[in-house]
């Protein structure tokens, strides 16, 4: 209603503007003047979109929707691995927020990209080399920004498959309408060239991973000309510290939060999907840089204890992936929210084996449900969040991940021990309130 009526009443004549607000006073410009504009860069939005960043930007911009008006700025991608499948282009509304979707149109065929990609390596995997042995934090406090295969680097980014010179275009014409732009996933190419594109506007949300994807030279200027970079933890921001040195931009940690759906119910759930009463969970993309390891790992636990133990895969399944002829292994392929929440809240423990991670909110909604979890001890991430909160355990190793899992599949005491902890833990670092409040004041302090 405030912006409604923000943006009609404040087209009128000045001296009909002045008549109102000399009979209404302080009412008038707290009820009438339109909120600020802000705006999220993403590379998909939508609510049948469940990737990390896809749903980590709907749950802000929904959170923040009283406080600003909040709009999207999205490409018209669904998947990835199908182009084709779309949404329209142009302006559309969901649950209280614009959406702005633009079509891609890469600069290149899929030959050329391939081409691109392998002209644009030498440089990334340099700047790996010198973070390997540890001098490039060093080098990065007295040269912070490398010129040296930008023009390469960019070529590329170009030819990706969402690359959106439209929605760039958008936000050039568009920047003094709007009073933050606030890119996520350092990965995309929008994110990269709209935080280069108005530097001072842009509070980066970058999610960023310990993967080689992080050494091109083009994020030296990302990340040390944005006016602040807004960390889901303090390990990805010492991530970047050591990649990107001092110069770094101004940066504080913000995070997100978790939503938690109603659970649907759990005889139906079971019986739909033959799941059993004890099992391991994992959740997520079932892809090779996900999953890793995991399900060859299972199988050696149970050869190694004699056991029949349950693990329950909860996504899609990529192509890559050889599906396992495993009885102990199931599979339930796509899920709603409310089933989801259900095969949570019923598992025995979680899994999360991935190397790379900058938050995840699937541990969070575990620990909030009070199931324990095992994470892979190779993320720095997923180690923070198992030492600080007591409510998980972490591997190193095939032989570590079955000692650990043995553990919690039989110790029921251990079980309860950790998993009463991770309530506590989730309310005093993850709670909606300090989250918003943070951002806030971000976006205010543009």
């Amino acid at each position: 209603f405030r912006n409604v009526c923000g943006r009609a009443l404040w087209k009128l004549p000045a001296d009909t503007i002045w008549k109102i607000s000399a009979t209404n006073g302080s009412a008038f410009s707290t009820i009438c003047k339109p909120m600020k504009k802000i705006a999220f860069i993403n590379v998909r939005y939508g609510t049948g979109i469940n990737g990390g960043s896809e749903v980590h930007c709907r749950m802000l911009a929904e959170r923040l929707r009283d406080k600003y008006d909040v709009e999207v700025l999205t490409t018209t991608l669904k998947d990835f691995n199908n182009p084709s499948d779309q949404y329209p282009a142009g302006e559309s509304h969901e649950s209280g927020i614009t959406i702005r979707r633009f079509v891609p149109h890469p600069g290149f065929d899929g030959r050329e990209s391939r081409r691109l990609l392998q002209k644009s390596k030498p440089v990334r995997r340099l700047r790996y080399w010198l973070s390997q042995v540890g001098v490039l934090r060093l080098l990065a406090a007295i040269h912070p920004v490398w010129n040296l295969g930008f023009d390469k680097e960019t070529a590329y980014q170009h030819s990706t498959v969402s690359y959106s010179p439209d929605l760039l275009r958008y936000i050039e014409e568009h920047r003094d309408d709007y009073a933050a732009f606030i890119p996520m996933c350092y990965f995309h190419a929008q994110t990269i060239f709209a935080g280069l594109l108005v530097p001072q506007k842009s509070i980066l949300i970058p999610m960023a991973h310990p993967e080689k994807w992080l050494f091109p030279a083009i994020y030296t200027r990302l990340f040390t000309q944005v006016r602040h970079i807004a960390f889901n933890t303090e390990a990805e921001r010492r991530l970047c510290l050591r990649i990107f040195g001092p110069r770094l931009a101004p940066s504080s940690i913000v995070s997100t939060g978790i939503e938690l759906a109603p659970a649907a119910a759990w005889e139906l759930v079971k019986v739909k999907f033959n799941l059993p009463d004890k099992y391991a969970l994992y959740l997520g993309r079932v892809t090779t840089g996900k999953i890793n390891t995991l399900l060859s790992d299972f199988q050696t636990y149970n050869r190694t204890y004699s056991q029949q133990s349950k693990l329950v895969l909860v996504g899609s399944l990529s192509p890559e992936i050889k599906y396992p002829d495993d009885p102990n292994i199931i599979l339930t392929g796509f899920v709603s929210e409310e089933e989801k929440s259900a095969i949570i809240r019923h598992a025995t423990l979680m899994i999360n084996p991935s190397r790379f991670e900058s938050l995840s909110l699937l541990l969070l909604e575990a620990m909030q449900n009070r199931v324990p979890i095992l994470v892979n001890g190779a993320s720095e991430v997923l180690k923070d969040h198992c030492l600080q909160s007591g409510a998980a355990l972490y591997y190193k190793g095939r032989r570590d991940f079955c000692r650990q899992l043995h553990k919690l599949f039989t110790d029921e005491q251990l079980r309860r021990e950790i998993s009463e902890k991770g309530p506590a833990y989730v309310e005093q670092n993850y709670s909606w309130k300090v989250i918003i409040r943070k951002l806030s004041a971000l976006i205010e302090s543009l």
